[in-house]
């Protein structure tokens, strides 16, 4: 009788060690992801800080803060918000770099980062804008780009940020639209004239796209000029016909 009860009280000490072991783990995780946390944070606050100034931020301010992402990535692996601000800065750096090579790599490396990013977070429609601004500019305009625009539009269909470079990305690759998506394009533009018609306004115009908002009553008082000129092109154009 007696070894039987020495091995449940051996086995026993073994079940709460592997317990203890287990919550240690569990302890260093959640203080990681708390570390890689905190350093997201502190890098996204001095992005903020960059969209309230004027001032064109150069190569060597960028690659700094990109250094908080990649220590927030130390910490936690695989961190997607880490993941997400890092592409971002990515996409940044590649404007900013006078070297086609490493404008490139810049390209490829936000794209990776916004894949394994969705990855965790294929809700977020701000990802899939991304990830689509990404493939635009490496000229991959595939089924995996329209997916992401489709996700991006479906996901979030008021959110300004997100509808402002889904329609960005879609008037620059307009030729390679359907009908369908087309279609999808225009009433976006048209909500888009609820809150924020301007900033509407200035994407439309910068691909001179003007049958998208004319017409619409949302854009009336900040397209009411272009509109009236671009229908007086029109018209002269049509009678040189």
């Amino acid at each position: 009788m007696s070894d039987p009860g020495r091995r449940t009280v051996a086995w026993r000490r073994a079940g709460l060690l592997a317990l203890a072991g287990i919550l240690v783990l569990v302890a260093a995780r959640s203080a990681q992801l708390g570390v890689s946390g905190l350093v997201v944070e502190l890098a996204q606050q001095e992005v903020t800080r960059w969209t309230s100034s004027p001032r064109r931020q150069s190569m060597r301010e960028v690659s700094r803060i990109a250094d908080y992402y990649a220590d927030s990535l130390a910490y936690a692996p695989g961190n997607p918000w880490a993941l997400e601000g890092l592409g971002a800065l990515d996409l940044m750096r590649m404007r900013l770099s006078t070297v086609p090579g490493e404008a490139l790599a810049y390209t490829k490396d936000a794209k990776l980062r916004f894949r394994e990013a969705l990855r965790q977070r294929p809700t977020s429609p701000f990802l899939w804008a991304n990830l689509a601004l990404a493939k635009l500019y490496l000229d991959e305009m595939d089924g995996e780009f329209f997916a992401a625009l489709r996700h991006a539009d479906e996901l979030g269909p008021w959110e300004p940020k997100t509808q402002q470079a889904v329609l960005f990305v879609s008037l620059a690759a307009w030729d390679k639209l359907d009908p369908g998506q087309r279609r999808a394009v225009a009433a976006m533009v048209e909500r888009g004239g609820v809150h924020n018609a301007l900033k509407v306004f200035e994407i439309v115009k910068s691909y001179r796209r003007f049958d998208l908002i004319c017409g619409v009553n949302s854009y009336d008082v900040v397209a009411g000029a272009e509109c009236r000129r671009a229908g007086a092109d029109a018209s002269k154009n049509g009678g040189r016909r």
